[in-house]
């Protein structure tokens, strides 16, 4: 063999090692794009949880409450039947809608995730999801009145899948 097969080989096997580490960063990039959109949704579920916990707070929620009232704000139609049914304050009301909209931004974050969970932690979730919006209570009012007409219809749709499912 002479020198010039051997160059040409190597330029061969250049070649190819070349297209592999093209393919490997084609797919690192595909993953790292997947895991930075991941992020960032937690990091914004986990700051509307802040924010909503915050807000919850008495010396927040009262001035809050008390300008929306002066500015003509009416409460949702979650809070007015908590109002009407439960006999509960326009306050109070408002932290219980505050504490369920916390507990719907979590599950939202876990939606379109929740097909990479551990079978254990899916069930452990899904049973969650039913106990929230399948029983009669405050879940199942804020399911009916707030999920099921403001939120994205694939939420609503594993939501409603979930609660379909035999116990």
């Amino acid at each position: 063999m002479n020198w010039d097969a051997i160059g040409a080989i190597g330029q061969v096997l250049g070649s190819i090692a070349v297209f592999v580490t093209l393919g490997y960063l084609a797919v690192q990039v595909k993953h790292t794009k997947a895991e930075v959109r991941r992020s960032v949704s937690q990091g914004r579920s986990e700051g509307v949880r802040d924010l909503l916990a915050r807000q919850g707070e008495a010396q927040e929620l009262r001035p809050f409450l008390k300008a929306n009232a002066a500015l003509g704000s009416q409460p949702s139609a979650f809070e007015s039947a908590l109002m009407e049914q439960a006999g509960l304050t326009g306050e109070e009301a408002r932290r219980v809608y505050l504490m369920s909209l916390a507990w719907w931004n979590y599950r939202l974050q876990i939606i379109p995730y929740v097909d990479e969970l551990p079978d254990i932690e899916r069930a452990a979730f899904d049973l969650g999801v039913r106990g929230s919006y399948g029983s009669p209570g405050v879940g199942s009012l804020f399911y009916e009145t707030n999920i099921k007409v403001t939120q994205h219809p694939d939420a609503v749709r594993y939501v409603y899948n979930v609660l379909a499912q035999p116990n």
